[in-house]
C-alpha cells in the first residue's frame, strides 16, 4: 500500500511542477521583452531641445491633446542635405497608436509647398509608446519656416508643430 500512496504521491507533484514551470517561463520571457522595450525607447528618446545638422538649435514641439502626448524634434534641416529629418515621440495610455505616420504627415513650407514623407523609421504601428525618425525630401531654395502636420493621430484632425530656420 505504501508504494501506491507514493505513486499517487509522485503523479500529484509532476502534476503542480507542468503550471509552476510554465508561469516562471513566461515571467522570464516577459522580463526579456520588457527589458529590450525599454532599450529601444531609450535609444529614441527626444532631447529638449537639438541642434539640427545646419548648426541651429531647434526645440522640441509637444501635443497633448486628447490623451494622446506627440512629441517632434528637427534633426536635420540642412538647406545642402538631401533629406530632412524630425525625430518623433508617441505616448498615451488611453488608445492604440495605429496610424502610418508616412501617410499621416506632411510638411508645409512657407514657399508655399507641401511635401509627403519619404520614410517612418521606427515603432511599428499600434500599441502606446512609439518612437521613430519621419524623413521628408529636403526642399531646395529658400524656407523661412515649416509646418509639420500629422493628421487623426489619437482623434485629433490636425496637429501642427512649427519652426523658424535661421
Amino acid at each position: 500500500m505504501e508504494n501506491s500512496s507514493e505513486q499517487i504521491s509522485n503523479g500529484k507533484n509532476k502534476k503542480i511542477w507542468i503550471p509552476v514551470g510554465i508561469i516562471v517561463l513566461a515571467i522570464i520571457v516577459g522580463l526579456v521583452f520588457v527589458n529590450r522595450s525599454s532599450k529601444k525607447a531609450e535609444e529614441l528618446s527626444l532631447p529638449a531641445n537639438s541642434t539640427a545638422n545646419n548648426g541651429q538649435t531647434y526645440e522640441t514641439i509637444t501635443s497633448n491633446e486628447n490623451g494622446v502626448e506627440v512629441s517632434v524634434t528637427p534633426i536635420n534641416l540642412t538647406p545642402s542635405s538631401k533629406e530632412w529629418s524630425f525625430g518623433v515621440s508617441l505616448n498615451t495610455h488611453s488608445q492604440d497608436l495605429s496610424e502610418d505616420l508616412a501617410l499621416v504627415s506632411e510638411l508645409a513650407l512657407s514657399n508655399g509647398q507641401t511635401v509627403k514623407p519619404l520614410a517612418w523609421e521606427g515603432d511599428a504601428p499600434g500599441g502606446h509608446h512609439r518612437n521613430g525618425i519621419l524623413k521628408f525630401s529636403a526642399v531646395p531654395g529658400t524656407v523661412s519656416d515649416l509646418t509639420l502636420r500629422i493628421f487623426k493621430v489619437g482623434g485629433i484632425p490636425i496637429r501642427e508643430f512649427k519652426w523658424k530656420i535661421k
